[in-house]
């Protein structure tokens, strides 16, 4: 599975299985401004797991379908982040 989009992402969907994160309170950050990986995963919990949903090198298996710093680029290519 692969997103092109935000809008393709559901709110519900878990980013991080460790500590329960999902896409709406990941992206309800980016628009209030919080658009570090580091920052979100200081105020979420995100990523302090296993850290799989960091980044797809974190995750050589592939076994997240999208990552926060894929969605930090998504965010900054629809404009949710300078």
């Amino acid at each position: 599975m692969s997103f092109s989009d935000l809008a393709s992402i559901d709110d519900l969907y878990v980013v991080c299985y460790c500590t329960d994160v999902n896409f709406g309170d990941i992206m309800k950050l980016i628009k209030d401004g919080v658009c570090d990986v580091e920052k979100i995963m200081e105020i979420t919990g995100a990523g302090k797991g296993c850290g799989k949903c960091i980044s797809p090198e974190k995750d050589p298996a592939g076994e997240r379908a999208i990552h926060l710093t894929e969605i930090i680029d998504l965010a900054k290519a629809e404009g949710y982040c300078k």
